[in-house]
């Protein structure tokens, strides 16, 4: 009977072990490395990585002050004042066009105490920033920023 559970206990063993030894490669050859498809260089496919842009902006231009913070609460991403009275405020962004130093902003606005759609252009130009807002019907007031900066991550 010894006998009998020494070798069903040495079978069970074996059996536990050879999952573990069927991945040792014979001495001297090295593992091959798993290869899964469509994991190359290029990406997997269906997968998209998503790249968050932020502009932090404060400055004077011949229109006004204005700010442009994307972390700030709503109707208070995009604020231009004149003389100490809101001119316009961006209530929300309909599309972003982004290059490395600039973005193309639209959206739907307050100006006037009216609703209008607005587009704004605002450039990180290191010495030369600039800001430029239209709505309506209106032509677009700004231009090179007097004081202040933008700053494009």
């Amino acid at each position: 009977m010894r006998i009998r559970s020494a070798l069903l206990a040495g079978l069970c063993a074996l059996a536990l072990a050879a999952p573990a030894l069927a991945d040792q490669a014979p001495p001297g050859q090295a593992l091959s490395p798993e290869i899964v498809s469509g994991a190359g260089l290029s990406g997997v496919a269906g997968v998209h990585a998503a790249r968050y842009r932020v502009v932090h902006a404060l400055g004077i231009t011949s229109a006004g002050s204005f700010r442009v913070d994307f972390g700030a609460g709503p109707g208070n991403k995009l604020v231009l004042v004149r003389r100490g009275v809101p001119l316009f405020r961006a209530l929300r962004f309909t599309s972003m066009r982004w290059t490395a130093r600039a973005v193309l902003i639209a959206g739907v606005g307050v100006a006037g105490g009216a609703q209008v759609r607005f587009h704004a252009l605002v450039v990180d130009g290191g010495r030369r920033d600039v800001f430029k807002i239209g709505w309506g019907r209106r032509a677009s007031v700004g231009g090179p920023l007097s004081h202040g900066a933008i700053v494009i991550h």
